[in-house]
């Protein structure tokens, strides 16, 4: 079992997915950092049916998680959408200006550091900038404008070129190429390629091409590229022109390619004539392929090209221009030599990917240094918490039962005649706070009058060794004679809610903690959907669980009737499930658990159902329930720490706070025999990287902290720090697992250093 460093987790978040500098850039990225620090996954927000798939082709050979879900919902949806997955990364990079990102993360309660990456001028002067860590431009008047809209943080506004792998540019393929472009060895080629987009003037090479091969027959021309999504009629206006030209045997329209390094390697020539660009990141590719470059002087090619020295500048829509450059360099190899060569030093130096992914990795180390770190804020008396197993649910009927086996876990390890001495026990091992339970079933077990001799001592014994005590009023058992189902139950539930806050203000003066329902979303599910917790139904899990919710939300009431000081602990288990990547049709499926995980606690808080009388009030303090089985792969097994698809628990742990920002603490976690105590580090040190990541954990809760028989066979259960059986001296002591809290208290619990 290991704590160590997960890969830095980045989202890119796009518009949508064409063909593009910025596409390119993430699948050079994917392709070059180093995968066992980083990950990378895209979502795309939208897409058009003309939509080229070539990128997602790309980056999902790269083992790049392509989420397109988003395509099928609405922008509201989509912004829900985000808004949960965004808090499961370490950074968060928005390309094109997309629209949704800034909703989505207003409605997080902590966000990962957002890097807005831009193209265009105008993308970087659009929007909000208060939640952006760093804006980067691909070259220096996007940054510019980027930083004349964060007054006070120009310096956050950065300037990264595209970049270009070399390694993909082969001049050995030259002769291969042109042939199967049926263009002699002869013959000068010259090329264009890009997205069929009218602010690129694809027009301007057309007509150039058609004057210069009015005079040099032997001249051929290719256009690579497919139509823009947005404005396809431009495609076909280009062929009509080409034809209009009679280029139609010295010009080819080859459509998207997968292969424009190699292409490039079979040109001669390349031009690139746009206006209102940012940095051409084609002009990149040219200089990688050793190409002469023609190009307007337009934004950013005024920083990759320097004219006469690395490429040609030409003026805008001036075609007679371009024909004249191009008449220049089809007579002069040398000259094309000379300006190819220069710009590929040029690439080599500052747009290859040596010289490019570094700036890369230096920002997204310094936006995650740059995270606020958290620490507790002082609710409990201890960070470390017990928790005595106090289920008193009622086992399945066996034949011949009219009623299954009422459990009792407290009587079982005689912790109800041993709470004095179990509290001053883990006090010397500076537990003070503890999850405990009171027992409905025995309280109430005439309706409506109330017997709290099971109750007293307990509480006596937290009074009398100062041991805070975070009461669970309902876990998983209640009197026999109630119908879970029927609205007694919440009236019921409530009163005997108000009465033991009455018992507990009288006997105390501190502030007091109660779980009014524990597991809500796990209770539903296994009592009403598969049957295995009383009250034993299927299908009927949602409808449990808001008759559960609506129980908890009743019982608060009541308790702040009585005690208005009353804090109230939520306790749920935290899951991922996933989709075997050999079967992608799961994921839905499996995001559909993901998200059922929260349906308890969105309940409490009015976030669902509001009808029932949930507030954001009464979701007071939010208690993730961790074991090692609470991940799994859809329709399989439990994924260990060293799963592939194994979601670290600091993210989990992100992901919950960033949805509702309430104080949390890990309410239960543990493990059975000789994994107790190097699973109890890999806890605390989960949470300190999460802490690291500004999410405050309040308290870490073994549980149970006493080993107890099994609740259906009654098998010793040996994953608590103390004994089952308690004697004279006291319970006896795991050591290994003592050792390490005691490790962990001696470096003073704090956060990582």
């Amino acid at each position: 079992m290991s704590s160590r460093g997960p890969p830095v987790r980045i989202l890119f978040v796009f518009a949508w997915l064409v063909v593009g500098g910025e596409e390119t850039e993430v699948r050079l990225l994917a392709g070059n950092l180093d995968r066992a620090r980083y990950r990378i996954d895209v979502v795309a927000c939208f897409r058009s049916p003309n939509m080229p798939l070539l990128t997602h082709d790309q980056l999902t050979a790269l083992g790049v998680d392509v989420d397109t879900t988003p395509y099928e919902l609405s922008l509201e949806d989509t912004i829900d959408y985000l808004a949960c997955k965004i808090p499961g990364y370490d950074v968060v990079i928005s390309c094109q200006n997309v629209a949704d990102i800034y909703p989505a993360l207003d409605r997080i309660h902590l966000r990962p550091p957002l890097i807005e990456h831009g193209g265009l001028v105008c993308e970087a002067l659009a929007g909000p900038k208060h939640f952006t860590s760093r804006y980067i431009g691909v070259c220096r008047s996007i940054r510019d404008a980027a930083a004349s809209i964060m007054l006070g943080r120009e310096q956050d506004a950065l300037e990264i070129p595209s970049m270009v792998d070399l390694s993909e540019f082969d001049a050995s393929q030259r002769l291969a190429m042109r042939a199967s472009l049926g263009v002699a060895e002869d013959s000068v080629l010259i090329g264009w390629a890009g997205r069929l987009d009218p602010k690129k003037n694809v027009e301007d090479f057309i007509e150039a091409a058609a004057l210069v091969h009015a005079h040099e027959k032997s001249t051929r021309f290719v256009i690579a590229g497919g139509p823009d999504a947005f404005m396809p009629d431009y495609a076909l206006r280009l062929h009509a022109l080409a034809k209009k030209f009679g280029l139609g045997g010295a010009l080819i329209f080859l459509g998207d390619r997968k292969d424009v390094p190699a292409l490039l390697s079979a040109f001669d020539i390349f031009a690139w004539l746009s206006k209102g660009e940012g940095m051409p990141h084609v002009i990149a590719e040219a200089g990688a392929a050793a190409l002469p470059v023609i190009a307007t002087p337009d934004n950013g090619a005024r920083q990759q090209i320097e004219d006469e020295v690395s490429g040609l500048f030409v003026p805008y829509s001036d075609p007679v221009s371009v024909a004249r450059a191009m008449n220049r360099l089809t007579s002069s190899p040398d000259l094309r030599k000379r300006l190819g060569q220069t710009l590929r030093s040029q690439v080599e130096r500052s747009f290859s990917v040596a010289a490019v992914l570094p700036q890369w990795e230096r920002v997204i180390r310094e936006v995650i240094a740059e995270r606020r770190k958290a620490e507790p804020t002082g609710i409990f008396k201890s960070f470390f918490q017990g928790g005595f197993e106090c289920s008193t649910h009622r086992l399945q009927p066996r034949e011949g039962e009219v009623s299954g086996k009422r459990l009792d876990m407290i009587a079982a390890t005689r912790h109800d005649i041993n709470a004095a001495a179990d509290y001053a026990q883990l006090a010397s091992h500076a537990i003070r706070t503890v999850r405990d339970g009171v027992r409905w079933h025995l309280i109430e077990a005439v309706p409506e009058k109330y017997d709290w001799a099971s109750f007293l001592p307990m509480l006596t014994a937290a009074r009398e060794t100062g041991t805070q005590v975070i009461w669970d009023l309902l876990h998983y058992g209640w009197p026999d004679d109630i119908d879970i189902w029927s609205p007694e139950f919440v009236t019921r539930f409530a009163a005997f809610a108000g009465a033991t806050a009455s018992v507990v203000r009288q006997a105390s003066d501190v502030v007091p903690f109660y779980v009014p329902v524990n597991e809500i979303s796990f209770f539903a599910w296994a009592g009403g959907d598969v049957g295995y917790l009383n009250p034993f139904t299927r299908g009927r899990g949602f409808e449990l669980k808001v008759q559960l919710a609506r129980a908890s939300i009743a019982a608060m009431k009541a308790v702040l009737a009585v005690d208005s000081r009353a804090r109230f602990v939520h306790c749920d288990p935290v899951i991922n499930v996933v989709a075997d990547p050999s079967r992608p049709w799961d994921r839905q499926v499996s995001q559909g658990h993901c998200h059922s995980q929260y349906q308890g606690w969105d309940l409490l808080a009015g976030r669902m159902w509001p009808q029932i009388g949930g507030s954001k009030r009464y979701l007071d303090i939010v208690g993730v329930n961790y074991y090692h089985n609470n991940q799994w792969v859809h329709g399989a097994t439990a994924i260990d720490v060293d799963h592939p698809l194994h979601k670290p628990l600091r993210t989990i742990l992100y992901e919950t706070y960033a949805r509702y920002g309430r104080p949390m603490l890990i309410a239960e976690t543990g493990i059975e025999a000789e994994k107790r105590g190097p699973w109890m580090r890999y806890i605390y040190d989960e949470v300190n990287a999460a802490a690291d990541a500004g999410v405050p954990i309040e308290a870490i809760c073994l549980y149970p902290i006493v080993n107890h028989p099994g609740w259906d066979d009654d098998r010793p259960c040996e994953n608590g720090l103390l004994s089952a059986v308690p004697s004279e001296e006291g319970r006896s002591v795991y050591e290994p697992l003592a050792r390490v809290l005691g490790e962990i208290s001696q470096g003073g619990l704090t956060y990582s250093k």
